[in-house]
């Protein structure tokens, strides 16, 4: 099962919306706060400006003239002992400064006036309040335009994965409730005629041409394993009639018992296969003893090591009966049985049986740590393994059907022990 976490593709939608909203309008805030501190700054350079020319020309026309004075403007000739920051200019130079002066912010433009120092002084802390004010007002602007492009981003985005919301729960919906027998399909007019309309329509065919693939290969499978269920049940019904015969010899009839037993698990086989095929993995209530599936497995396996110094030593710790049809649980115990026989030159191998497993360690050659991802894929086999690489897939459908789950430990040129675990047993003499 995929534990992946997938993130929210609405929030990624979302998120871009609320970044260009709070960018443009925190740019346009502050490019309308510095123009308008910029018109406001020229707008008093101008005037002071022109308070300083009015008293220049009033003073050369009466000496007497009185100095500028308003509740924001006031001037006062240099050196003044309460402006000791101020510095006198050059002759005939003017220049414009920014001054705090008893706790207050002042514009200042000092020139001269009939060859004295002279200067203007204008207090701006109603300016600067006022470019406070504005401030707070473009900060909550920026922050509403931000909650408002969320809001449309959010709408949006709602409207592009509603669709794909729905898709995907009408997926899960028929994931969850998919008949084999019946094709997967999906409309693509319940969906807008945009890309997400394709999307369905190119799904649907997907979704058709898997099922005419599984169709297929379930009907061979079936067909197969049904037309090979007459011959085979005719071959073991001429051995046991074999066997009985009185004219047959001993050795003829330990041949016939191994022909009668080899057509008893090939039914089995096919068995499986139709159940495979139908993806059942059980019909009515089966009861499987494992003991008797061990020692049939071992039965089997055994003729495979003539010639070679290996034992198969069994160990019964328990003696499950597990809710599985017989020939699935034969398919694995045989397929696994066999793959230990097949790589195993000398030693043993181990079949343990306990209540809740079955354990099979061998002495062989093991398996190279960079096969262990592609073990129970089909096809794939050891450069020394004499099969066609389809045991161990075969293993991983069955278990997989039947939920139990296999796990495989095993070092090259050391051995390999292979743990079946049963999803549901119960334990019971046989």
């Amino acid at each position: 099962m995929n534990n992946r976490r997938y993130d929210s593709l609405r929030n990624k939608l979302v998120l871009p919306f609320a970044l260009l909203g709070f960018i443009v309008s925190a740019l346009l805030s502050g490019i309308t706060y510095e123009l308008v501190a910029d018109l406001e700054g020229r707008a008093i350079e101008r005037m002071l400006r022109f308070e300083m020319e009015g008293f220049r020309y009033r003073k050369a026309r009466n000496p007497l003239a009185l100095q500028p004075a308003t509740t924001l403007i006031y001037g006062a000739f240099l050196p003044d002992p309460d402006l000791p920051s101020i510095v006198p200019p050059a002759a005939g130079v003017e220049r414009i400064e920014a001054h705090r002066i008893k706790e207050r912010d002042y514009t200042v433009l000092v020139g001269d006036i009939a060859g004295a120092p002279y200067v203007l002084l204008y207090d701006r802390t109603f300016v600067d309040s006022s470019l406070v004010q504005l401030a707070w007002l473009l900060v909550g602007g920026t922050l509403l335009m931000t909650i408002l492009a969320t809001l449309v981003g959010y709408r949006l985005a709602r409207q592009v994965v509603r669709p794909i919301g729905r898709l995907l729960d009408e997926i899960s919906a028929k994931s969850a409730a998919i008949d084999p027998h019946a094709p997967l399909s999906f409309s693509a007019a319940d969906y807008p005629g945009n890309e997400i309309g394709r999307l369905v329509q190119a799904l649907d065919q997907f979704a058709m041409r898997l099922y005419g693939f599984v169709q297929r290969e379930s009907y061979f499978a079936s067909d197969v394993s049904h037309e090979l269920r007459t011959p085979v049940a005719v071959i073991r019904g001429a051995a046991e009639v074999l066997i009985e015969s009185p004219e047959v010899s001993d050795t003829v009839r330990q041949r016939l018992r191994s022909i009668h037993r080899q057509a008893v698990r090939m039914g089995d086989v096919l068995e499986a296969m139709l159940l495979l095929a139908r993806e059942e993995g059980a019909s009515g209530d089966p009861a499987c003893a494992m003991a008797e599936v061990v020692d049939d497995a071992i039965a089997d396996c055994a003729p495979s090591l003539s010639g070679r110094r290996v034992s198969i030593v069994r160990e019964f710790e328990g003696r499950p009966i597990v809710s599985v049809e017989r020939s699935l649980a034969y398919v694995v115990i045989s397929n696994l049985l066999r793959n230990a026989c097949a790589h195993t030159r000398e030693g043993s191998i181990t079949v343990r049986l306990l209540d809740d497993r079955v354990e099979i360690i061998d002495t062989g050659i093991g398996i190279a740590e960079d096969r262990f991802p592609d073990v129970f894929r089909r096809y794939v086999k050891g450069d020394e393994s004499p099969g066609s690489g389809l045991g161990l897939s075969i293993v991983a459908r069955v278990t997989e059907l039947i939920r139990w789950k296999t796990t495989i430990d095993s070092r090259a040129g050391v051995g390999t022990r292979v743990v079946v675990s049963f999803a549901a047993s119960v334990p019971g003499p046989v």
